[in-house]
């Protein structure tokens, strides 16, 4: 019975120390690989938040594609920039 007992103890000590040993072991590399993928959760908000601009600019030069394939949008679009129609004279105001 004594015999039973200290072969228990034995498979006891040694299964703590080879717990203890693998957490050892292992606590850096996990903190490691925590801050790594911490890393490259911020890194992926990020290029989510980029992504969700891109749509938003997309979106918008779509619009203005829509806009300007027609008549009015591209006379609107070409009084933006300062043309003119045949015949027309820019308006001047001479300011004292």
């Amino acid at each position: 019975m004594a015999k039973t007992g200290r072969v228990y103890g034995l498979w006891s000590v040694a299964l703590w120390l080879l717990a203890a040993g693998l957490l050892i072991g292992t606590t850096p590399r996990t903190a490691e690989h925590f801050a790594h993928w911490r890393t490259l959760r911020a890194e992926n908000a990020q290029l989510e938040q980029k992504l969700a601009r891109l749509h938003a600019e997309e979106r918008a030069l779509e619009a203005e594609l829509q806009r300007v394939q027609t008549d009015l949008g591209r006379e609107a679009l070409a009084r933006q920039r300062g043309w003119l129609r045949k015949g027309e004279e820019p308006l001047r105001i001479n300011r004292p």
